[in-house]
């Protein structure tokens, strides 16, 4: 019995012996599987697996389901932080982030948006937390994908990488100021920075740089203008 179906991967699992391979099945085609799963219950499978290379390709740019989670965490903090309700903070963080930012669309959904749209949001909604005083339930910096905006953002709202508290900013390497370098004559903006509380700023001087940098997952960036 040959039977023909088009199904979705949902989840790959390494096992000590082989792969196990879970298929989603569309609803349409449920009720025909259900017909003749069961003679097969027992029995070896031949499975061809065809990819449609254009489709998974236009899949892996669309916003991540783990992005879309992270978007309404943010709602529900502002929600609780404003005493607002989410839907409201969620259609105003929408409008704000269209009217604000260069979006070339009227709208943007949280259902088909691309996964770089999806990444700028998430700095947008942090930015707009960080300037208005927002307690964040999760550390902002878990929200980015890449690190580098996260420091540029704590460096412009003067936050600690590390804890979020106020900061001060650290010179990295040889980028120092001190030891004859006064800091209120030295242009600073090709220099690697980020900005570290006094607790973490003592840390990081107690051990080797790249150390604390690894413990907590920051890196220095070039400060620029």
């Amino acid at each position: 019995m040959l039977m023909e179906i088009k199904t979705v991967i949902d989840q790959v699992k390494t096992l000590k012996k082989g792969m196990k391979i879970t298929l989603a099945i569309g609803e349409d085609d449920v009720k025909e599987v259900m017909k003749g799963i069961y003679n097969f219950m027992d029995h070896d499978l031949i499975v061809d697996l065809s990819i449609d290379a254009d489709a998974e390709k236009e899949k892996l740019n669309k916003i991540t389901p783990d992005q879309r989670k992270k978007i309404y965490a943010l709602f529900r903090d502002i929600a609780d932080s404003t005493g607002n309700d989410k839907d409201s903070i969620k259609q105003e963080m929408k409008l704000r982030f269209i009217q604000n930012t260069d979006f070339e669309r009227e709208e943007i959904s949280l259902a088909t948006c691309s996964r770089e749209e999806a990444a700028n949001f998430i700095e947008y909604i942090i930015n707009f937390a960080f300037e208005y005083g927002i307690v964040l339930s999760d550390h902002p910096k878990e929200a980015f994908e890449d690190i580098e905006p996260y420091i540029r953002l704590c460096i412009k709202h003067k936050k600690c990488a590390v804890c979020g508290v106020g900061a001060e900013i650290h010179h990295a390497g040889s980028d120092r100021i001190g030891m004859g370098r006064d800091r209120k004559t030295v242009d600073d903006s090709d220099s690697k920075v980020i900005p570290l509380c006094r607790e973490h700023h003592s840390e990081l001087h107690s051990m080797p740089e790249e150390e604390f940098m690894n413990k907590y997952h920051v890196k220095p960036v070039v400060r620029g203008d």
